[in-house]
């Protein structure tokens, strides 16, 4: 309904899908949960260009649904382009900042990698 209303390239367009891969991730759906955020994730990036602070929240929630997959390769590598995005948008003392860094903290201790989980 969004394309058609808004069109694909609208922001809207973009959160309705990341709304429905979060809803997939939950019942279970891995796959189109996927499809749904990597859409949303490209929507967002045309719509509302590179440096829009939802597309570090988008890679976050990203990472979070690997991390779920145990892909925790995956997982750091969207919480780390996260993190980047958020220290150049806000600053290394923000709150978002440090919600990154908690989260590869955890993806790396799930790899039993303790040194570069103390280090995040």
């Amino acid at each position: 309904m969004q394309e058609r209303v808004l069109g694909y390239d609208h922001p809207q367009t973009a959160y309705s899908y990341s709304n429905l891969a979060l809803y997939h991730h939950t019942c279970g759906y891995f796959s189109k949960a996927f499809d749904y955020m990597h859409r949303a994730l490209n929507i967002l990036k045309i719509a509302s260009g590179e440096n829009h602070p939802d597309i570090s929240s988008i890679y976050l929630n990203l990472g979070l649904m690997y991390q779920d997959f145990e892909h925790f390769q995956a997982a750091i590598d969207c919480f780390i382009e996260s993190l980047y995005r958020n220290i150049n948008l806000f600053g290394e003392n923000h709150i978002q900042v440090a919600s990154c860094y908690q989260a590869i903290a955890h993806a790396y201790f799930q790899l039993n990698d303790y040194r570069k989980a103390l280090d995040n």
